[in-house]
Parts: C-alpha cells; structure tokens; sequence
C-alpha cells in the first residue's frame, strides 16, 4: 500500500475563504428531513448548475441500461475509453447536474469520455436500488462495445461507497472489472465506527455524525446500525474486497470520515490490491468540489487522471 500524506497547496487565504464560505448561508443544504429534501437536492442542483464547467466539453443527456445519466465528451478525446462517475449525497441528494463541474474537468484531464448516472435515491429508492442501476449501466457499456479495460470508476462520499459496491457485485457476477477506480472521500461503514467520526466532529465542516446516521438509515430502509455495518452490500468495509482492480483512495485530513479510507486502504492492502491512499492536509470532505477556489482540488483530479492513465 501506498500512503501519501499531501501538503496542502492552496494557501491560507483561499482555505480560510472556502471553509468561511461552507459555514455561511450560502453553503448548500443537505437536510434530509421529509419536508426539507426536495428542498436540499434543488439547492445542490443550483450549485452545480453556476459552478463553471470545463471549456471543451459537451454534455448531453444520454440513457445506459434505463437508467438516465449526462455524457462528457471531451474535444478530440477518444470515445472508447469512459469515466463511469458516480455522485455523492449521502444516497438521498446530489446528481449529475450537482457534480457536473467536477465530472467535466475530470473528464478533461483525463482524455477521455465520462458518464454520469442519475441512479435512484433513498429514501424512495433504497439499497440496493443504486448498485443495481450502476450495474445495468456498465453491462450497457460493454454492450456497447467498451472494453473493461478502458473503464474507469469514480466517486465520492456516497459515490466512493457505489464504486466499491459496484466493483464487489460485478466480480460476483464474474463480469470484467474494469481497469481501475477512485474513491474520494468515501463513505465505506454505514454503521459509523471509525474513531475519527468523534475525533473529528468539530473540524469537519460539512458532514456530522447525525447526518450521517439519516442518510443511513434512508438507504438501508431502516436497518440497525450495527447490522448495517456488517452488511457487505452496505458498507464495502465488511465486503471481501479480493481481485478488485487497482484503487485510488483519495481523503481530508478534515474530515470524520477519514477513517473510512485508511481502514478500507488497509484492508484492500490485505487483500491482495493494489492501493494509493493519499491523505490531503488541511481539506474537508470532497475538497474537489470547491476547486475553482482551492489549488488543492484542482491538483487532486489531475492526480486521479494521473492514477487512471499508470492503469491503462
């Protein structure tokens, strides 16, 4: 295993404005109480909606397996060779449009086509009504004459989770796995026992321990957390994790849910795969979000590029 612990690039001044800017009004609702949910998906969709998307490429709507999803094709990228990205949101908010900015640079840093499905969400949709929309989508994929191995995988928080649930389900079904995959940020135990989930409730300015309980319990349509936490489809940490594809794992050192990727690395490295973990000093949870002002987000999808093209 690979463990890299990053310097943070940014600056003091863009951090401060950034981490002002998350405790402020402006920052992007995730309430996922009954009465407050349409609410914070349309809040996350306007976010993504003003955030400036790469110059270069087009995105369309496009379908893959029934399931909806936005297509970013880069100018004179190939079309062979395709991002399948899946957002974050706790299982309930967040979609395509939410994170159009960060699939759109990553598509273009990485030369390649990127696919975004709209899967369906908690608390209408429980598990495993997303993996099995991911699945559907990369069987259309390889229908359509994609080669596993010119597939990359990508997400975060939640997102990270439906990579690694994804990947455990695809080689169940003994389907090609695809070349590689990234996790940034994800949230891989469903049933919160990290340490750093307590350790780090006061720095970590966008997720809490209660928020992340509702959006559990949402996807797991009730499930206790203990239970939870020991269900492989829910929380990848309890999953057998042999002869997934190389991992990228990328995490804040800000964040409750750090130890959810050292954990995962650490088990993925006892398993037998190939892993990169990189820590970034001083980023909150999925810092990329906020790269038009954070150095630091920039500099991470172009090492998830990076990642994807020493995995070809």
């Amino acid at each position: 295993m690979s463990v890299c612990h990053m310097t943070c690039s940014s600056g003091r001044v863009p951090v401060t404005l950034v981490n002002t800017l998350m405790r402020s009004p402006f920052a992007p609702d995730l309430s996922v109480e009954p009465e407050k949910i349409k609410h914070s998906r349309n809040s996350m969709n306007f976010f993504g909606r003003i955030m400036p998307v790469a110059r270069g490429v087009k995105i369309k709507p496009i379908t893959y397996g029934g399931v909806v999803c936005e297509e970013h094709q880069p100018r004179h990228a190939p079309t062979n060779r395709v991002v399948l990205y899946f957002h974050g949101g706790g299982y309930c908010v967040g979609s395509p449009i939410s994170h159009r900015h960060i699939i759109s640079r990553l598509a273009k840093e990485a030369g390649m086509r990127a696919v975004a499905p709209d899967y369906r969400k908690a608390p209408e949709h429980s598990c495993p009504a997303p993996i099995d929309d991911a699945v559907m989508v990369y069987k259309d994929l390889l229908k359509e004459g994609i080669k596993a191995g010119n597939i990359y995988l990508a997400g975060d928080s939640a997102g990270g989770n439906l990579v690694l649930a994804t990947l455990i389900k695809l080689r169940d079904l003994n389907l090609p796995l695809p070349a590689a995959a990234c996790c940034i940020s994800p949230w891989t135990d469903l049933s919160m026992s990290g340490e750093t989930i307590s350790s780090k409730e006061d720095v970590d300015l966008l997720l809490t321990p209660k928020l992340l309980d509702q959006f559990a319990v949402h996807y797991s349509a009730g499930t206790p957390a203990q239970e939870r936490g020991n269900s492989p489809q829910l929380s990848p940490l309890a999953a057998d994790l042999n002869q997934l594809p190389p991992l990228l794992i990328q995490v804040g050192s800000e964040e409750i849910l750090l130890d959810d990727s050292v954990r995962l690395a650490e088990k993925a490295k006892k398993s037998g795969v190939q892993v990169e973990l990189q820590i970034w000093e001083k980023m909150q949870h999925v810092w990329h979000y906020t790269f038009p002002l954070l150095k630091d987000g920039r500099i991470a999808i172009s090492e998830i590029a990076s990642f994807f093209d020493r995995n070809q």
